[in-house]
């Protein structure tokens, strides 16, 4: 049965099927993902949901200049899902670059099974499961895994994070397009601002003709958090930041939740 978002701009209805999770995924890089995830968890845990997160991949860690804080500590510690480090991060590698590129220079590979039965555990664990990927969708992993790859080997559906800003309807397409084209299903869009404020023309006008093009939903927008971007504190006071009450995130948790 398919059902419409009730985000903000949700214009489109999306076909569900059933799943314990979602796989979220971004039309670049520091689009936002950690933060909406993260924010997703959150938000599921509040409501007495029981959640488990996932960066499957982080590279960048221990790199100077690069944040203190992880993606992972800021997930572990919005859901409150009490697992260790290497279910919730198995692989993690120093050059802030793409996973493939960053393991060689460390020395070392990607190990794929080794996300895939973390991801299995914690699907045993928890009766949702957030997964989060890195960088955009077209990210190789491995030289012959793309982050898409992963999500359709986990059969995760896809929620994609995108900016607001001017391009975002060319780059949610072709991140739809490719998802699609991997056999992924694309739950739908997320777009993230980047500044507080009235909205701009692009932002108000480019999520919904990204999300009509592309013929899937848009959750909707999510708010610029003042003070979470580049956080480098204690991943509490950071999590305490997170917008759980946003109305894409209410929206996708509904998506996520309702019986079918």
């Amino acid at each position: 049965m398919g059902r419409t978002a009730r985000g903000r701009d949700a214009v489109v209805t999306t076909q569900r099927t059933k799943t314990t999770g979602l796989f979220v995924t971004g039309t670049d890089t520091g689009v936002g993902k950690t933060v909406v995830a993260a924010t997703l968890a959150r938000a599921l845990r509040l409501a007495g949901h029981d959640v488990g997160v996932m960066k499957c991949v982080a590279t960048g860690v221990g790199w100077p200049g690069e944040p203190e804080l992880t993606d992972a500590e800021l997930l572990a510690t919005a859901a409150q899902s009490g697992d260790p480090l290497d279910l919730v991060c198995p692989q993690r590698f120093r050059p802030p670059l793409a996973p493939l590129t960053a393991a060689r220079l460390d020395g070392r590979h990607v190990n794929v099974e080794a996300i895939a039965n973390a991801a299995s555990a914690l699907a045993q664990r928890h009766r949702w499961l957030i997964v989060e990927g890195v960088g955009g969708a077209a990210v190789p992993i491995t030289a012959d895994l793309l982050v898409s790859d992963l999500a359709a080997r986990l059969g995760l559906p896809a929620l994609i994070v995108a900016r607001t800003a001017l391009g975002t309807v060319n780059h949610t397409v072709l991140t739809v397009e490719h998802l699609r084209e991997r056999k992924v299903q694309v739950a739908g869009v997320v777009f993230v601002r980047g500044a507080d404020g009235a909205l701009s023309l692009a932002e108000e006008h480019g999520p919904p003709l990204a999300c009509q093009t592309a013929g899937v939903c848009n959750f909707g927008i999510f708010p610029y958090v003042p003070g979470l971007a580049g956080h480098s504190g204690h991943a509490e006071s950071a999590a305490d930041l997170l917008p759980c009450d946003a109305p894409c995130i209410r929206a996708v948790a509904d998506w996520l939740t309702r019986p079918e």
